[in-house]
């Protein structure tokens, strides 16, 4: 018997939010969303890595992602999350303003980000999700990992 690919009509991305714009990670790729705890600061990082925290026993990096996308901190609140990101066993953490919601979107509403957005932030973008009520920005948890030096 001959196995058979499923067709994939929809993606599932976990929707949150930077800077008032409201972007998404592929679900699989997620493995948790966390409060923020206690980072330990390692000297001589990127100036993206906030520094690192232990997840039950994992020594796990958090990278501050408005600093990396926007080149400014901003400073920890309530509504704050780290989003556990997993890619080939490799975790890293995402520091984000706030988490919305589970997008459910069909891959015909998926479009390339338009030209316009600059090459330095283009390369993290895997598409742009339409929504009746908003716009979702799909970041490539592979390419960010990668560059991080997170993945070997």
């Amino acid at each position: 018997m001959q196995s058979q690919k499923l067709d994939i009509v929809y993606t599932q991305a976990v929707g949150f939010n930077l800077e008032n714009e409201t972007y998404g990670i592929d679900i699989l790729n997620v493995s948790e969303i966390i409060k923020p705890i206690n980072i330990t600061f390692i000297p001589n990082t990127l100036d993206f890595v906030l520094g690192v925290i232990n997840l039950r026993g994992k020594i796990i990096p958090i990278v501050d992602l408005n600093k990396k996308f926007f080149d400014k901190f901003k400073d920890i609140t309530p509504d704050s999350r780290i989003i556990i990101v997993s890619v080939e066993d490799n975790n890293v953490g995402f520091l984000v303003d706030r988490i919305k919601k589970i997008f459910h979107i069909d891959k015909q509403n998926i479009e390339n980000s338009p030209e316009t957005v600059s090459e330095s932030i283009q390369k993290y973008i895997k598409g742009v999700g339409k929504l009746d009520e908003v716009l979702v920005i799909l970041l490539d948890a592979n390419t960010i990992l990668k560059e991080g030096g997170y993945k070997s």
